[in-house]
């Protein structure tokens, strides 16, 4: 991509951004931007600092780089488009071992399609439970899915310090739905889940439980119960992901189902390799 098609693209991308706020002053002001040089962003006469794209980008829970993608790309992207299976994981044969079984299940997961809110105890932030968001959809004859992990900074400021995407595949056995899927952006952390649907519909809860890597020096595996909400039907907009963070489990907007599920002594999470 040349200079010029990457300040084309940057200033139709952040006036999409900006038409999300009731004002561009709103916008910079939010942001901390100067409003001056915000305008000449948008007309295309300057490509923003490294520093300033990776403000805007934290803001809206995504990366520097996706602010350079082509706006129509990045309209999908940011309204929660951008939900398929990444073409090096269907390179592998042990992957696609499974494509028949998930085929087979597609029919039988159209009932699961839409928006869930994720909720487990944190393998990062330890104490806290995370909330992330969760699209299930069909595509190319296979039930997918995407999570989004929106971590906040450490400093109490409520700013967002990192966010982790996650792509994978769903399929059906004994009434069980299984979920596979790994970190598409760092690739670092992969994660299972198995979850029981409520027997009536439509389905609200899903209770099971979460196995995966942690994002941590040491890379240990861990297991915890998990817990899916479901939100409705679609795919993820940004009124969604806003609400992703790390709660305290005393926080007052966590669902009583969810805090029951999710505290006491039975609900902690196991490490491999602990005693």
């Amino acid at each position: 991509m040349g200079k010029e098609q990457e300040i084309l693209n940057v200033s139709k991308n952040l006036q999409t951004l900006a038409d999300s706020f009731e004002s561009i002053s709103g916008f910079c002001r939010k942001l901390a931007i100067n409003r001056q040089q915000f305008n000449k962003y948008i007309a295309g006469q300057h490509l923003p600092s490294q520093k300033v794209l990776q403000k805007i980008a934290r803001y809206f829970m995504m990366e520097p780089q996706h602010l350079a993608l082509a706006p129509r790309a990045f309209l999908e992207f940011y309204e929660g488009q951008e939900q398929e299976l990444p073409a090096n994981l269907t390179k592998f044969p042990s992957f696609m071992q499974f494509v028949p079984v998930a085929m087979k299940s597609t029919v039988d997961l159209k009932k699961f399609h839409g928006v869930y809110f994720r909720y487990h105890n944190s393998s990062i932030y330890k104490g806290r439970i995370l909330k992330s968001v969760v699209c299930i959809f069909e595509k190319d004859s296979i039930t997918q899915f995407v999570t989004v992990e929106r971590f906040p900074t450490l400093d109490g400021s409520g700013k967002v310090g990192c966010v982790f995407r996650y792509c994978g595949f769903c399929f059906l056995l004994g009434e069980r739905l299984f979920m596979v899927d790994f970190e598409g952006d760092q690739k670092n952390e992969m994660t299972f889940t198995v979850v029981v649907p409520q027997p009536r519909t439509p389905i609200k809860l899903m209770h099971g439980i979460l196995s995966g890597i942690a994002a941590t020096s040491y890379r240990p595996p861990f297991s915890t119960r998990a817990i899916f909400e479901y939100v409705g039907p679609g795919k993820i907009a940004k009124q969604h992901l806003r609400t992703a963070t790390v709660l305290l489990p005393s926080d007052i907007t966590l669902p009583i189902d969810v805090r029951e599920y999710l505290t006491g002594s039975s609900s902690n999470i196991i490490w491999g390799g602990a005693d």
